[in-house]
This record gives C-alpha cells, structure tokens and sequence, in this order.
C-alpha cells in the first residue's frame, strides 16, 4: 500500500541530510546516512491535509487549539496505554527547544545535571548554555546472550548524584539514542527509585518512542503517577512521521505548578505555532497510524538486514539496538583512531555514518547509522562497507583468535 523504496531526490532542497554533506564530510559522493529523519514521503493522510491547509491561504499567528492537544491525549491512551490530560500538555517548536525551557525553568545556574553517553549530543550544550555543572553517567556494555548491549552504571550514577549534592536534574533519553536500548520495567522502577531518593527532576525525551522492535513503549511518567512532581516527557510526531522540518513538539507536564514555571521561561524563547506543523500532527496522530506501522515494519527489515551483513564483515561489531530507526557501530577492534576511521569511511568507502565521538566521549570509536531511507541506499552503503573492511581487515579475526 506504501512504497517506501520509492526514489526521492532530496538535494537542492535545503536538506541537512542531503544539502550539507561535502560541509560535514568534505565530499558530495557520498551516501548519507547521518541525520535522523528518514528520505521518504510523509504519510498520505498528512500530505492531503497540508494541502487543504495551504488552499486555505492565510498563515498568520496561530494559537495550539484544544483540538491538538485532544488528538495528542488520544494518542497517548491508544499507543501506550497512558491517560493524560488536555491541561498536562504545551506545545513546542521542537524537543531540544523544551529540554532547554526545562533546564531554564526548573534547574538554578551552578546546579549539576547528569547525562548518560554516549548520547545525543544537544543534551550536553542544553547543560551547559544554562550554566549548569555537567555530569556524565557513561553507560557500560555488557553481554548477554552473546549479544551486546548498554546499561545504566547505577552505582556509578548514585555516587556521582551522592558526590555532587546540587544535582538537581537528569535528561534521559527513552528509547535511547544512538545506542537503540528500550529501557525495561525494572530498569525505569530503579531510574525512579534513585530519583525519588535523591529528590530528582527527570526530564525524558521520548522521541523515539513509537520505535519499538519488541512489545510497545512505557513512558516513564506513567509508570508512579505519584511521582508526577518529579518527571517532565517531552517528545513529538516529528521522527515518527518525518515531519521534523515543520518544527512542532510538546511537552507533557502533569505538575500545574512546573508547568507554569515551564511556559514563564519559555517566553521569548518559543517561536510563534507554524500553523502547518499543527496540521501535520493532527493528521498524524488522527489518521497516521497504519502508514506508521507499515513504515516500521520496513525499518525492521531494514534493521535485519544489517545485522545479517555486518555479522560477516571485519572489524565491525553491530551494538544490538531494540529501539529507533539508529543503529551503534563498533570499529574497536581495527585498531584505528577516530580521525582514521573518518578517512577510511568518508573518503574511500564513502559512507556518511555519523562518529561516535560526536555523542562524548564513550562514542569513540563507534558510528551511528540511520536505517530510516530506502533499501538500495542500505545495500550499497553494506557493500561498499564489506568491500572496504574485507579489502583492510579481513585477517583481524585470525589475529584474534591467534
């Protein structure tokens, strides 16, 4: 019904993807596959209701109506099981733009915030811009089953909260990016039990969370709705639709009193409503969600794809991922530094994979690739890469094993 392999030219339109690359890279040949949005059309249902819209002809001030937030409420009720109220919700320009109102209204300059890299990287300058201590809670592999993935170090994280008594807030990233964990019951309830402890603000941002590959997402505010005073969930339709360019996002605050001190610090700072991304999220969140499932279904096998070829491709190890339409690439074992890798990748395989390091520092050595384009663009970028590591590599694991 939905032609995601569908060849869509994206360059000459402005596109981050597409449009920078020789400014990130250094070189216009080559397959992107960096920023997370995805390289194919929107939902039809959100492509007719943009055009009624544009029909319309008038795009002046426009206010976020009771309408969108009542479809974002049923949203919520029908994906997750999670009942929230119409007056929980404000509305955004975008979730990085509500995690730095949330630092801005509910930490104080020379609190400590506490990140867990490797993660996405705006979390670290949200920190920062608002005069707030950085504190970096690393997450460690571990294997399981022969698979590896990260965890939460939770002594590390106590110690450091138990170190550093102004820490005043953490940002947490569910699912996870780059790392693609869905984290789990008992994982949250333990996340909760160390907030409610030391008396953290947890503000999650939950992007990705219509990116599950197993079973569904458990927003973390639901979870202890007496803990409501304590967590601030942020997301929007953006990754899930790839509507990110029409700038629409919420935040979901239970609290009446955070809430207000929520919307005061974002004045000045929330640009007026884009009247196109309202319409793109009723429309989503109304009449998207087939094309959603069928999206994802598309990315899984996209996922599997993956999995299957970099298992037979030297030095590369592939993090397994639960969750987004990301994937974590481990080149360790090559031996290689951060910049050396760059060059093989960018300017002999030609492959824009974004580095590791750009996440902090426990991204060194890994790349995150984007899964969310068209199955040709995922088979080239494979076999460029096994050509390459193949042609560099291929007596690694003998010397391992030797």
């Amino acid at each position: 019904m939905y032609n995601f392999d569908k060849k869509i030219d994206r360059r000459g339109t402005s596109s981050v993807k597409w449009d920078k690359v020789d400014e990130v890279f250094n070189r216009e040949d080559i397959i992107p596959l960096w920023v997370a949005d995805s390289d194919w059309e929107t939902a039809p249902e959100i492509i007719e209701s943009l055009k009624a819209r544009v029909e319309h002809g008038v795009f002046g001030y426009t206010f976020p109506a009771e309408e969108y937030k009542n479809v974002i409420v049923d949203w919520y009720k029908k994906r997750y099981d999670w009942e929230i109220e119409s007056d929980w919700i404000t509305l955004l320009s975008g979730v990085v733009p509500g995690i730095n109102i949330a630092l801005r209204a509910l930490t104080r300059p020379g609190d400590s915030v506490v990140v867990q890299p490797p993660v996405y990287y705006p979390f670290f300058s949200a920190v920062e811009n608002n005069g707030n201590i950085l504190l970096e809670n690393q997450l460690v592999i571990k294997e399981e089953n022969g698979r590896k993935k990260y965890k939460i170090d939770w002594l590390d994280l106590e110690k450091m909260i138990r170190n550093n008594p102004g820490t005043s807030a953490l940002i947490f990233c569910h699912p996870h990016n780059p790392v693609g964990r869905v984290w789990q019951l008992d994982e949250l309830n333990k996340l909760l039990d160390i907030a409610e402890k030391y008396n953290l603000m947890i503000i999650s941002d939950e992007i990705h969370a219509d990116f599950v590959y197993n079973g569904q997402h458990q927003p973390l505010a639901a979870i202890r709705p007496e803990m409501r005073e304590q967590i601030l969930t942020i997301s929007a339709p953006s990754k899930s639709f790839n509507i990110a360019g029409l700038a629409t996002a919420y935040a979901i605050i239970p609290d009446s009193n955070y809430k207000k001190k929520f919307q005061k610090a974002a004045e000045g700072i929330q640009p007026a409503f884009n009247p196109l991304g309202l319409t793109a999220l009723k429309a989503a969140y109304e009449d998207g969600e087939n094309w959603l499932d069928s999206q994802n279904k598309y990315i899984e096998d996209n996922y599997k794809l993956v999995n299957n070829r970099i298992a037979d491709i030297p030095g590369i190890e592939m993090i397994e991922s639960e969750g987004t339409y990301l994937v974590w690439l481990d080149f360790r074992q090559t031996g290689l530094t951060d910049q050396e890798l760059e060059d093989l990748l960018f300017h002999e395989a030609k492959v824009g994979l974004e580095p590791g390091h750009w996440f902090g520092k426990g991204g060194r050595g890994f790349f995150r690739m984007n899964l969310a384009t068209q199955r040709y663009n995922i088979e080239e970028a494979l076999d460029r890469l096994e050509n390459l590591m193949t042609e560099r590599f291929s007596n690694l694991e003998e010397d391992i094993d030797g």
